[in-house]
C-alpha cells in the first residue's frame, strides 16, 4: 500500500472554499489541483465540510516515475496510464451528487490553451478537447515528429495532462471550469 499523502490544505480546498462563499454558494462542486507531488480534490454541496482528498500522483511525480523519455514512449503512456487510474478511481466515491468540475489550476489552464481556447478569466474545457489533445500525444509518443516547441516534449504537462484526462474520465466529469486567479 503507497505511503499516505499529507492532507490536502492547497488549491483544491480553497478554491472550493472561495466559491461556496461566493458564486456558487450551496451548490454541488467538485475542485481538482494537479500540484507536482500531489493531485487534491474537494467536493461537496456547501451544506457541510467539503469531502478532502489527496491522491498520490502529481505531475513532476508521474512524468519521474512513468516517463524516460521526451517526449514519452507508447508503452510509458500506457503504465502511466494504469498508475493514475489506480489512484483516481477511489475517488469517485466522495464526490457530492452532480457536482461540476472547477479548477483554478496553471497547469490545467495551459492544456485548455493547447486545445485551441482562447483566453479568458473563466474557460470550459470539455472532455472532448482533453481526448482530442491527448490524441496528440498519443500520436508523438507512437512516432509522429513533435514540432520545434511542442508542448508535448514536456513530460510535467503530459503528465498533467494524463491526470486531467483519468480523472475526467474515471470521475465522470464531461467538462472542467478554469477560473484565473482574478476570477476567484
Amino acid at each position: 500500500m503507497p505511503p499516505t499523502a499529507p492532507p490536502p490544505s492547497d488549491d483544491a480546498a480553497a478554491l472550493y472554499a472561495t466559491l461556496q462563499a461566493g458564486p456558487l454558494a450551496g451548490q454541488a462542486v467538485t475542485t481538482l489541483r494537479i500540484g507536482g507531488s500531489h493531485t487534491t480534490l474537494a467536493s461537496g454541496d456547501g451544506t457541510a465540510e467539503p469531502a478532502l482528498r489527496s491522491l498520490n500522483i502529481g505531475s513532476r511525480v508521474t512524468a519521474a516515475t512513468c516517463f524516460s523519455h521526451s517526449p514519452p514512449t507508447g508503452a510509458e503512456l500506457e503504465g502511466a496510464i494504469a498508475l493514475v487510474e489506480d489512484a483516481v478511481m477511489p475517488a469517485r466515491d466522495m464526490l457530492a451528487a452532480g457536482s461540476t468540475l472547477y479548477t483554478a489550476d496553471a497547469g490545467i489552464r495551459q492544456i485548455a490553451l493547447a486545445a485551441g481556447l482562447e483566453a479568458q478569466p473563466e474557460m470550459q474545457l470539455t472532455l472532448d478537447d482533453v481526448e482530442r489533445t491527448f490524441g496528440h500525444l498519443a500520436a508523438v509518443a507512437e512516432g509522429r515528429p513533435p514540432a520545434e516547441d511542442d508542448w508535448s516534449l514536456d513530460p510535467a504537462f503530459a503528465a498533467t495532462l494524463l491526470i486531467l484526462r483519468e480523472s475526467m474520465q474515471h470521475l465522470g466529469f464531461d467538462h472542467i471550469v478554469i477560473r484565473s486567479d482574478g476570477v476567484l
